[in-house]
Order: structure tokens, then sequence, then C-alpha cells
């Protein structure tokens, strides 16, 4: 369906997986606050919301785009809309999806339950056939947020608030839309390339067990170069491997794509036809080497936190994204680190197509628990299936900093639960390097990163330490957490790329009194961009270490240690910072 101009975030939300027709149902939406916890008992899913509030659908409520304030960041919220849907789409299936919202969801079209969904940051979808009716249909939904740690919630404060912490999310942060769908529809598509053989691998799920045929299509300008058909018999799960002749290999110095066409033709039924994309690049190790199509990569990224000024954790335009994108290789860097944040799926569309190398990792609880391991193992392999066609992301992070596993050298079951989950990582995604616990306290993982804020020789000295000697501490009493050392007992680094993943973080500017920065704020731009040399001089002089991540692109709320303002206005010129990071520094 065409999309009116003047609906928020209108671009399609979903670009690995692209069908013709859909439905946005972002923008004005009812929206009512629930203190007392009464609406499902009261009937408001079968009625009218109490009062007159609106909300900007996709932004939580609290940003600045989302028309809300002074909304709590947990307890219960509702939103509803009506919505008509094409005569043509009540006979077949029509799913309802929701990109990301933050946490506990229930779902109901025109007064009946759909379903509900627990997590805040991968997508999910229902099956409408059954609750829609001809002319106008209503959506209400029901979400239930708390300030508990003992669920995955990245930086967003809770019962506690670190100085890294920042204001929470509620609700609805990712795009909203309905599509038709076949009985039996492709559901996630993942490309894995392997070099030596120049062969292309998708691995594609389907929402139903079927019988009948899969045909990939890999196209190169409006060309199809390799073609090839898999036969499906009761699975919903299927593989297509392709040669591809003279292949032009996707990296940052050229993102290259290639265009890919899947039809599902089912024994019985309607076919499936989706359109996607994918690059071929394979990243792997080998003796202490990171490498990207088999050359050796250096790392020279930045942690990302992905806090947007009027949209908070949502970009407003898809622009943003590219901005930020634009900014980040402006500036000299390759990768970004997404720092507990699972990104809009759209970030990963700029990333791949102006090539930024990503870190995609899991936003951490902090009290270990049954809820959070059945949490943590449900919503990471959700967002592994979603991403893992991304050629840009290069890397897993699992864990950061032993959150939520803060005795895992005492407790057998944390240290477990953090080996299970690269475990998890690999058996889901072979194709691509896990970080099981990014800086400290290695257990399990394909690189050892390290967390080192120190300055000048005391940074070298440290990196040094710790390489002669894994089991001594990275960090001594940082945010009151004690001693961390850099690899747990029986844990072994041999041979593993190190990276140093966390570093700088100087502050600059002020915004009040809990401003927040590693060391001493420097007093002057001068001063600011000779601290950053010295050190950046200093990692690179670490000829052992395969790279690094700068702390951070941009400052947020009491973090005053980012490269850019919040605004994105950058605190020294771009051309300066280029000559710092860049690859001919």
């Amino acid at each position: 369906m065409n999309q009116t101009a003047d609906i928020p975030r209108a671009e399609y939300p979903r670009p690995l997986l692209v069908r013709d027709r859909w439905l946005n149902l972002n923008g004005a939406w009812r929206f009512a606050v629930d203190p007392d916890n009464v609406g499902r008992r009261e009937g408001w899913q079968r009625r009218e919301l109490p009062g007159t509030a609106v909300i900007q659908v996709p932004f939580a409520p609290n940003s600045a785009t989302s028309g809300i304030h002074d909304c709590p960041t947990h307890g219960v919220i509702w939103y509803q809309r009506a919505f008509e849907v094409p005569a043509s789409w009540l006979a077949g299936g029509c799913r309802l999806r929701l990109g990301a919202v933050d946490h506990n969801t229930q779902v109901f079209v025109n007064g009946e339950f759909v379903g509900e969904h627990s997590g805040g940051y991968a997508p999910f979808a229902f099956e409408l056939r059954d609750y829609l009716q001809p002319g106008t249909n209503q959506i209400s939904i029901r979400v239930e947020d708390s300030l508990s740690w003992t669920q995955p919630r990245g930086k967003q404060a809770g019962t506690t608030r670190w100085p890294i912490d920042y204001d929470g999310v509620i609700g609805i942060w990712q795009t909203v839309w309905l599509e038709p769908v076949p009985a039996v529809s492709i559901e996630s598509v993942c490309t894995r390339f392997d070099l030596q053989s120049s062969t292309l691998t998708c691995q594609v799920d389907l929402s139903h067990q079927v019988e009948g045929q899969l045909r990939v299509e890999l196209r190169q300008d409006d060309k199809t170069v390799a073609e090839g058909v898999s036969e499906v018999t009761l699975r919903a799960e299927t593989r297509v491997s392709l040669g591809v002749d003279a292949p032009v290999l996707w990296s940052p110095d050229q993102p290259y794509l290639y265009d890919l066409r899947l039809t599902l033709e089912p024994l019985q039924g309607e076919q499936d036809i989706i359109e996607s994309y994918c690059g071929l690049r394979e990243i792997t190790t080998n003796d202490g080497q990171l490498l990207l199509n088999q050359e050796p990569l250096y790392l020279r990224g930045v942690l990302d936190q992905g806090y947007f000024p009027e949209g908070w954790y949502t970009a407003v335009s898809d622009a943003d994204y590219r901005q930020d994108i634009e900014l980040t290789l402006a500036m000299g860097f390759n990768c970004v680190r997404k720092h507990q944040k699972a990104e809009d799926p759209r970030f990963l569309y700029w990333a791949d197509r102006l090539g930024l190398l990503v870190w995609a990792e899991m936003p951490s609880g902090r009290i270990f628990s049954t809820e959070l391991v059945r949490l943590l193992a449900d919503e990471w392999s959700d967002l592994i299936v979603r991403d893992r066609g991304h050629p840009s992301v290069v890397t897993w992070v699992a864990f950061n900093e032993s959150w939520g596993v803060w005795h895992q050298s005492e407790r057998a079951e944390q240290r477990a639960l953090v080996e299970s989950m690269v475990s998890l990582t690999r058996t889901l995604d072979p194709s691509r390097p896990v970080v099981g616990n990014d800086g400290w306290e290695f257990s399990q993982g394909d690189l050892w990163t390290l967390h080192v804020y120190e300055e000048g020789d005391n940074l070298s000295d440290r990196v040094v330490q710790l390489m002669d000697n894994p089991g001594i501490a990275v960090t001594e009493g940082e945010n009151g957490l004690g001693r961390r050392i850099g690899a747990l007992p029986g844990a072994s680094v041999t041979n593993l790329p190190i990276l140093l993943t966390e570093c700088g973080g100087f502050g600059f500017g002020t915004h009040g009194s809990e401003d927040f920065s590693y060391g001493e704020l420097p007093e002057t731009a001068v001063e600011l961009e000779a601290r950053i040399r010295s050190a950046v001089a200093v990692i690179r002089q670490t000829t052992t270490l395969q790279g690094y991540v700068w702390t951070q692109l941009t400052d947020v709320q009491q973090e005053v240690n980012g490269l850019l303002y919040f605004d994105r206005s950058p605190k020294l010129p771009l051309t300066t910072l280029r000559d710092i990071f860049g690859d001919n520094a």
C-alpha cells in the first residue's frame, strides 16, 4: 500500500525481508497511563481509552517527539487506534509486526486478546486473520514495565542508578505495521559467504513446516548471476548454496551489496516472494589476528549508546541513523560498538550500505536469576536471528563487564550462563566471532577484550601486564565493583586476538554537578586534543592489540565523554578527529 508522507518513520522497517504490500501503523495513537492496573479488568481493550492523551508512535513516552511527558517508566500504559485493511487482505493471513516494545506487551484486536510478548528489544508478530472484520478495526496494546534489574534493560536506570545509567524507556519504540502473508511465509534470511570456495549459503526460516520448493536468485545490476533451489520437506527451515563467479567482496572500503530474491513455492497454497540483499564477506580469527576476507583487520571503533536528542531510544528520522554513521566514518573510525542496546534494523541497513563494521551487543540485566536467564536466552536468540543477515555485523557480544553475572568466579551457575550463551550464539550463527564477557573476567569466546581507562604509560603498562598475566586486575574499585581480573581461572586466551574495547572516555564541556567522565575534565579543547592524541598513540604502539573502541560517540545526559555533543556537533573539528583516529594516523 502507498504510505502517506506525514507518517513518522515511514520507511520500510525490515530491510532484509521486504514485501511489496504493507500498512504502516505509526503516527497518532490514543494513550493512557494505568497506575492502578485496572484497564484490562475494566475492559479498556473493548472501548475507547480514558482521557484525551495522544502519543506519536514509534517514540517512547517522555521523548520530545512522542508528545507525552512525565510518564512513569514502570507500571502499565495503554495504546489504541483504529485502522482499516483492504478487503483483499481479509481472505488470507494478515500479520501484525512490532519492531520493539519495552517490556511486556499484550495485544487486543476488536476487544479480543491476540497474544503477548516479553522483552524490550526483539521484534515479534501476531496473526490477525481470525480477529479482523470488514471496515474499521481497533487495536489496543497494553504494555507493562518495571524497574527490576532481573530483566535485560541495558543502561536504563532501574531501582539503582549508576553514573553511567540514563533515563528509562517504556512502551513502543520501533515501527508497528501490518502486512498480508500467505499461509506459509518466509520469516528470516541469513547469508554466509565462504571465500575459499566462493560459495554463498542462504539459510531461510519459514513460519510453518511445509512441503515445496525455495528458489534463491543472487542479482547484480538487475541481472541474475547465481541461482539455487532447495526442496523443502516438512521443515520450517532450509538452506540454498550458490557458487558465485568473480565475487565482489563487501568491506568498509567497498561496501558492495548484491540483491537477493527469494520465492517460496509450496505444493499447496500461495507463493511468498521476498526482496533482500547480502554482502559477500568473511570474518574469521587465526593465530591471534582478526581477519576480514582473509586479510588482517585492525578495528578503530567507537562506543555508541544509541540515544537521540528528540526521540531518545528512537531516531526521529531514518536520516538520523545515516548521519550518525557518516559522522563516525568522517572521524576515521571503521567500527561501532552498539553498547547495551539492540539497535533498530534501519541503523544496520545504513551500516551495510555505507561500510561501517558493527559489534552487536545484548543489553544486560544486573541481578542473576532464573527470570534473567530465560529472558536473556530468548531475546538474544531472536536478535541473532533478526540481524545475522547484515554484513556489517561482525561480532556478537553476549555480556558486558560481568553485569548480571557478578560472581561467576565463585558461582559455577553464573559462569555456566556466560559459556552457554557463547555456545548458543555459535549454534545460531557460526560465521562470526563471539565475545562472551566483554571487558574482564574472560571465560569463553573468540576474542579477548579488555576495558582499560588509564592514560599514558599507565595504560601501556596495564595492557602489557594483562598480556603477561591475564589473572591480574583489569580494574580496581571502578563504580564500587571491586577487583576484576582479565581472565577467570582455567580460561585460556592463548592465540586469541586481543582488543581494547573500552578506553579513553575523556570528558569535555559541562552540564551540571553530576557530570561523569573518566579522569579530570580538560579545561580547553587544546588540552582535550592533546590527551586524545597521546592515548591513541600509546594504543597504536601496543602492536599486540588488534584494535580498540573509544568511549564514546556522543554525550548522553550526565556523561560528557563524547567526541560529539548530544546534538551531534563535534567537540573538535572532524578533520582533527580523523587525523587522530583514521587509518593514516
